[in-house]
């Protein structure tokens, strides 16, 4: 079948794209043949389709919305971005012409580069559309359901209007205001309803999308694969624990930092990963003079040296202060073999299995993260028995094999229902 995969991005910029990137490569060994639909910026891998690509609200090496020179021209693109693009549906109009339409489309990150508006764009051509769903863009303006450090729903079931009145996007009136205008046009266009099935990484994150008022019926779980490779390299553990992921807020890193500088056991702590909204800084500013040297900030990294150093961490902690939902990083985790300490919230509690692959904390308690970090670290035989048994939850369970046929028996299906029920 030919597939349209819709991304934002298409380089590695985080886990959606790498999820994108493993469709990319394994759907024509299927038999299928992917077809991306994407933002043209600098560094775009290569495709027979990059022609049809979008040009970026800003200049193509302008990649996230702080590096955007926000001009007049690229300030309207990114409103119209935001809220509904026909400049995106006619360059998707195009594609679908060329290559004779499509089996299904497959919707992954299309927020405020590419905008929904493409979704009427596949009905007009009776496409069926999956998406993929890994935050709550649909009703919460901020995605992550936080609000002054802890976590809100004031905006469920449709009351848009609180994420203006709090300024819940980047702490902005204006770009809270385009946010929350751009969902109740959507409301209003009821253009989520065209959706033929909402994937979900947890079930935590099903029951909050039903309580905001989307249909159960659409909605299905399915867990993120993991890339396991035919023979895994079992590294040395060496004297750290390590954070990675977003550098940002909601990820409770100063949790983490606070926690560990009262540990007093002679271990260091790496956090690896893109800082936003200056959380970097912020952080570094609470380091005391004698952990200066011994909690060290690695920046981006990827591919073997990421495996690498996550396989060699004594354990992973994931601090999150929000509804995190189920983040890669506690797969990845496992898959090197490193148990993981995580916070008591979202869909984390589906992955981590108290006691036997890691430790749940409450979130932003340090007396708990401390705890946990002393009983973990209590006991090197016990870390290694739980690194091993949520390296065995992944490789049996999350494997890219099983995540396709699962993607591809759902894709099957709705493909099959629209043909039955003749809908358009």
């Amino acid at each position: 079948m030919k597939i349209i995969l819709c991304n934002k991005y298409f380089f590695l910029n985080g886990g959606t794209e790498k999820y994108l990137y493993t469709l990319v490569k394994d759907l024509p060994n299927r038999g299928h043949m992917p077809i991306p639909f994407s933002v043209k910026y600098e560094g775009s891998w290569e495709s027979p389709y990059n022609s049809y690509f979008l040009a970026p609200p800003g200049s193509p090496e302008q990649t996230h919305f702080k590096d955007i020179t926000l001009g007049p021209a690229n300030v309207l693109r990114l409103i119209e971005r935001s809220i509904y693009s026909f400049e995106a549906k006619k360059y998707l109009s195009k594609l679908l012409h060329t290559i004779g339409t499509a089996d299904i489309a497959y919707i992954l990150n299309i927020y405020n580069y590419m905008s929904p508006s493409i979704i009427h764009t596949f009905r007009k051509n009776n496409i069926p559309v999956v998406a993929q769903l890994g935050d709550y863009n649909l009703l919460c303006p901020s995605y992550i359901f936080l609000r002054d450090g802890k976590p809100c729903t004031l905006c469920m079931q449709g009351r848009y209007h609180y994420g203006l009145r709090h300024r819940c996007v980047k702490n902005s009136f204006a770009a809270s205001a385009v946010r929350v205008l751009a969902m109740y046009i959507h409301q209003w266009l009821r253009i989520y309803n065209l959706v033929d099935v909402f994937l979900v990484p947890c079930v935590f994150m099903k029951e909050k999308l039903v309580e905001g008022g989307l249909p159960g019926e659409r909605i299905q779980l399915l867990h993120y694969p993991v890339e396991i490779t035919e023979r895994m390299e079992e590294h040395q553990k060496k004297n750290y624990i390590i954070y990675f992921g977003r550098v940002s807020y909601e990820k409770g890193i100063d949790t983490l930092i606070t926690a560990y500088q009262k540990l007093s056991l002679p271990v260091d702590l790496i956090i690896i990963g893109r800082s936003y909204d200056g959380e970097q800084e912020r952080l570094q500013q609470m380091i005391q003079p004698e952990y200066a040297h011994r909690i060290r900030f690695l920046g981006f990294k990827t591919g073997e040296e990421l495996s690498r150093l996550i396989g060699e961490a004594l354990l992973s902690v994931v601090p999150s202060r929000c509804y995190d939902n189920a983040p890669i990083s506690i797969y990845e985790s496992f898959l090197q073999g490193t148990p993981v300490i995580a916070s008591r919230i979202g869909g984390i509690p589906e992955q981590v299995q108290e006691g036997i692959s890691g430790r749940l904390c409450t979130p932003d308690s340090e007396e708990e993260m401390l705890e946990a970090l002393r009983w973990m670290l209590d006991d090197r035989e016990r870390l290694q028995r739980m690194g091993k048994a949520g390296m065995n939850y992944v490789t049996t369970q999350l494997s890219v094999e099983k995540h396709m046929e699962q993607l591809l028996d759902i894709f099957n299906k709705v493909i099959s229902t629209r043909k039955t029920t003749g809908s358009t």
